[in-house]
């Protein structure tokens, strides 16, 4: 061990108070509306007590920093101080200390001053650090290197932080500030746990600058989705709908999180009952590539489980996810701005939905910014409830190979989701944007505008609501581009208002596909649609359309409608009152317009 009498930065700032603890405090941004009322709960942690203790004057190993705390505990709290140096600890020492590992007072400040500690041999332990039903505990500055051991829950892990279920007063204030971990083999290297069962909380976590790095190995069981292996899980016992007024983890925020998490499966999971918390500036390598298989739970971040509420997620950038890179189900007040996800690679969504970002069965949802390349799928929105509140805006999707926006519904009569400044381009077996159906999945109130829907592939835009009628969909100002059908809505028996869409058929267009294919549509109102740049094929195929077309205009394009489409004879199909339908073959010289009028259709023009 080399000696050093020197401050490092970092423990100058927990011996004074100051510095990048004061910036950790800071509350989030303003919201927006709906989503969380004001900001996000600020706090500033109280200073430990003036004793201090260093570690190394008496002795080196697991027993003497016990002994050491055992000090700080007796001063009624203090910074413990490692000089710094490499300590190598033994696995068996850490088990022989119980499930605990060595348990740290309140009050208390872990400065490791730089140093590294290694977890020697191959003993099972448990943690090497746990604060239990105390508050004000700090670790910094410390880099541990674990042994790779664990056979189950809640073993082989670095820290636990956590509210028993006999604790008699909340907790508060624990402090993370750059730690890094290697190494460890366990369902969580760090837990932050509420398992209250009264309305008892865990409030003012501050993880800053942790970084996770896993090493071959370090997964547990792989092939089996219900295994967690991540680098920190926030959690709570209340994992059912009717227990969210009790054992809540609040004011929880992650910043400058690094994890290089091939081994494992997750970076970051917010698990039940987490409230007004955020994950910030998250960086997270390779979730799951090697630790884990498809459809087993390889997320870079996960926020799971019932109850979670005003949870933000800002600037993350995620490379090569397994499964996803985020995936947020259930709960409330989702904010996620300007993700970067590239590379997520599993197919399978049988059992969970996989994409760059999944929102599923999730309320009050904003997915704000962001640029999405080379995912299967970018954007999953599985929509539950009928006011769902799932807004989208301003996305960038490049190069998906299945959608770049699936729009699905996880309950009957599901609906609320606005989209405005997307713009997608996917590769050449993707939807831009999809929204297949059954009697479940069928999405209503839906409004789209302002965006551009791309694909190399054959169809741009596909929405579907049969056998169920959607109800009440828009689309306005909206680009649709493909080599055959940029826009159809098949068999959509709904509601749906097309106003200044523009279809552009790349390469000219493909025999026998149809620019605007809305065969068996009901009840939609066309104004403003522009078909450009076709040469083969055929304009439109509104056969068994119920509805209403105006100002529909060509440009270069050189084909007509279908035989049973509209267009210089008159309709064949049902209207309603005020439609409105005229000429559809572009070219033609002669105007034509039909009005529904008294049960039929009358040319008034």
């Amino acid at each position: 061990m080399i000696a050093d009498n020197k401050l490092s930065l970092t423990r100058r700032r927990l011996l004074t108070g100051v510095g990048a603890l004061a910036v950790l405090t800071t509350g989030s941004a303003a919201s927006p509306v709906g989503q969380f009322q004001g900001r996000m709960p600020e706090h500033t942690p109280t200073q430990t007590p003036g004793g201090l203790v260093v570690f190394g004057d008496d002795g080196t190993d697991v027993a003497a920093c016990v002994r050491a705390l055992a000090r700080i505990e007796s001063m009624g709290g203090g910074t413990l101080m490692f000089r710094r140096g490499a300590y190598n600890w033994s696995s068996a020492d850490l088990k022989a200390l119980g499930h605990p590992g060595i348990a740290v007072p309140a009050n208390c400040t872990i400065d490791g001053n730089g140093s590294i500690i290694n977890i020697t041999g191959s003993e099972h332990t448990f943690y090497v650090f746990s604060a239990v039903d105390v508050s004000k505990v700090t670790v910094a500055d410390l880099t541990v290197i674990g042994n790779s051991m664990s056979n189950g829950y809640n073993n082989g892990a670095f820290m636990k932080f956590a509210l028993s279920a006999a604790a008699k007063a909340s907790i508060d204030t624990f402090t993370m500030d750059t730690v890094e971990l290697q190494n460890f083999k366990a369902p969580w290297w760090v837990l932050v746990y509420n398992e209250s069962p009264s309305n008892l909380e865990v409030q003012h976590v501050r993880i800053n600058g942790l970084r996770g790095i896993s090493r071959p190995g370090n997964s547990l069981d792989p092939a089996y989705r219900g295994a967690n292996s991540a680098v920190i899980n926030i959690s709570s016992v209340a994992s059912e709908p009717a227990e969210a007024a009790r054992a809540i983890v609040r004011d929880a925020i992650v910043t400058g999180f690094y994890a290089e998490a091939t081994h494992i499966k997750q970076g970051i999971i917010f698990n039940n009952n987490v409230h007004d918390s955020e994950i910030r500036d998250a960086v997270v390598h390779n979730a799951g590539l090697v630790g884990g298989h498809d459809d087993t739970g390889c997320y870079a971040l996960q926020i799971y489980g019932a109850n979670n509420r005003n949870i933000r997620i800002t600037d993350p950038v995620l490379i090569l996810p397994r499964d996803n890179g985020i995936y947020a189900v259930n709960g409330s007040g989702l904010v996620i701005r300007n993700a970067t996800v590239h590379g997520q690679s599993s197919t399978i969504d049988g059992t969970l939905p996989k994409s760059a970002l999944a929102s599923n069965s999730v309320r009050d949802v904003v997915i704000s910014g962001g640029t999405f390349s080379k995912n299967v799928t970018d954007l999953y929105l599985g929509i539950r409830g009928s006011e769902a509140n799932v807004r989208v805006e301003g996305v960038q999707c490049a190069g998906a190979s299945k959608a770049g926006i699936l729009l699905q519904g996880a309950s009957a009569g599901a609906g609320g989701v606005t989209i405005t400044g997307a713009r997608v381009a996917a590769d050449s077996t993707a939807h831009a944007l999809l929204s297949p159906n059954d009697t479940i999945h069928y999405v209503n109130d839906v409004h789209i505008a302002d965006c551009n829907f791309a694909t190399t592939s054959l169809t741009a835009v596909t929405v579907s609501a049969s056998p169920t009628p959607a109800r009440n969909w828009s689309f306005s100002n909206v680009t649709c581009t493909s080599r055959g059908t940029p826009f159809q809505a098949n068999q959509f028996g709904g509601r749906m208002t097309i106003q200044g869409m523009r279809l552009v058929l790349s390469g000219g267009g493909t025999e026998g596909y149809s620019a605007f294919r809305c065969f068996g549509a009901g009840a939609m109102i066309v104004d403003g649609l522009t078909i450009a740049g076709q040469k083969v094929g055929s304009t439109m195929d509104t056969r068994g359309f119920v509805g209403s077309l105006t100002n529909i205009h060509g440009e270069n394009s050189h084909t007509q409608p279908v035989p049973t489409s509209e267009g210089t004879v008159r309709p064949t199909f049902p209207g309603f009152p005020g439609a409105r339908i005229q000429n559809l073959a572009p070219g033609v010289g002669t105007h034509r317009e039909w009005q529904w009028q008294h049960g039929g259709w009358v040319e008034t023009g």
